[in-house]
């Protein structure tokens, strides 16, 4: 006999011990929990659709969190097309009443005390036809929906699963700083390749302190993938974006949809030096000077920092605005150069760009506003190359991503 519990990532550890408890107290039942029972290696959507199709009936884990997720109303409406009983169960004092539309159409349960578990246990036990085991005690299942502190670890993940290992052609990125750290690079941080997507539906989410997400190329992140990072965020990640020039649009890719959540949002430009020209800035080593009157902790007594391949950035009100172009100059494609076809941009004039010389106000470095990101932080810089891949930039890039990777590591505030 089995069930099918929909849970966000953010909770499966409350899914993991419902599951336990729930088999203990109705023995022979089967629950399928996505953090416990899909496994690496495994196709993620396959495991699900096989789950579906074994399961009586469904359970979704409706928290003020998760009841924002769309993939809980996928989950629960496929249960719905399949004629499934479906039973939302509030917690984290969450209301039947609270319930949005469609979850609020089904009979839904408030898990609050030892009797409303008694009798989601009992109500199983007549749909499934199952017996309550003898030894049944209701107050372990409600010690298991007991929110518990996230247990982290230092470590960071550098995220390689939606090919943005691709952007690493030759020399030093952030992408291979665990394979060949650079020797002006001095910390004793623990850095993790992340080229599955599993770790984003399971609890080594959790145990990361940071991570580092670069733009896709040609490629996106699934909507799944983007609510658990947010989720891990607000519960204490710490997170770097890193955009590039002309951003989205022109790479087929969606990091935006991530940066949004957040209060940044990235602009379809690239920077170049003031004394450049016409044509398109790309890969050119572009100097930067640090605001005194803005310092941050991460270019605190820098005086100069080199970027390439940099779009600029906004962000909300309440974040910080920690690098700004400065006296150089934003280019953008000109209208009639730019071609869209099928969401992407592409600029077949090659070289024809407008030129912003009195955009030196635009950011191409932020901190995302607290209020945006719960216990967590979010950081984005306009370019994943940080460190000089085509030729090494001046050694103050150095103590920057030194102090970035720690901020990464939890090792500063």
């Amino acid at each position: 006999m089995n069930l099918f519990l929909s849970h966000i990532s953010g909770e499966s550890s409350e899914a993991r011990a419902l599951k336990t408890s729930l088999e203990s107290a109705l023995p022979g039942l089967e629950v399928f929990v996505s953090a416990v029972d899909i496994h690496i290696g495994q196709q993620w959507m396959d495991e699900i659709n096989k789950a579906m199709k074994k399961a009586k009936a469904i359970l979704v884990l409706c928290s003020p969190q998760s009841i924002r997720r769309p993939w809980i109303n996928f989950e629960s409406g496929s249960g719905w097309a399949r004629k499934m009983p479906v039973i939302p169960m509030c917690f984290k004092g969450l209301t039947k009443e609270q319930l949005p539309d469609p979850l609020r159409i089904f009979q839904g349960i408030e898990l609050r005390d030892d009797d409303s578990f008694s009798n989601l246990v009992k109500l199983l036990s007549l749909k499934l036809n199952i017996k309550i085991a003898g030894d049944f005690k209701p107050e372990k299942i409600v010690e298991s929906l007991e929110t518990k502190p996230v247990s982290r670890t230092s470590e960071i993940g550098i995220v390689l699963t939606h090919r943005q290992k691709e952007w690493e052609t030759s020399g030093q990125t952030l992408f291979n700083l665990f394979s060949k750290k650079p020797a002006e690079i001095s910390g004793d941080w623990k850095l993790n390749p992340i080229s599955n997507k599993n770790i984003f539906l399971s609890e080594e989410l959790n145990k990361l302190s940071g991570l580092i997400f670069a733009s896709p190329w040609k490629s996106k992140l699934e909507p799944e993938i983007i609510a658990a990072t947010v989720e891990w965020v607000k519960k204490g990640g710490r997170l770097l974006l890193l955009g590039f020039e002309l951003g989205d649009r022109h790479h087929e890719a969606n990091l935006a949809e991530l940066s949004h959540h957040f209060g940044i949002s990235p602009a379809i430009d690239i920077v170049g030096p003031p004394d450049f020209g016409q044509g398109k800035p790309y890969n050119t080593i572009i100097d930067f000077e640090p605001s005194v009157a803005e310092q941050h902790p991460f270019t605190i007594n820098l005086n100069k920092i080199q970027l390439t391949n940099v779009q600029p950035l906004r962000v909300e009100p309440g974040g910080t605005e920690w690098l700004r172009v400065g006296r150089n100059m934003v280019y953008q494609p000109k209208r009639e150069s730019v071609e869209y076809y099928n969401g992407v941009m592409t600029a077949p004039g090659g070289n024809a760009f407008n030129i912003n010389k009195n955009g030196g106000w635009l950011a191409v470095a932020v901190e995302a506003p607290e209020g945006l990101c719960g216990r967590g932080g979010v950081q984005m810089v306009g370019t994943w190359d940080l460190l000089g891949r085509k030729k090494p930039f001046v050694s103050e890039n150095y103590i920057l991503v030194t102090r970035i990777l720690d901020w990464l590591a939890g090792e500063n505030s």
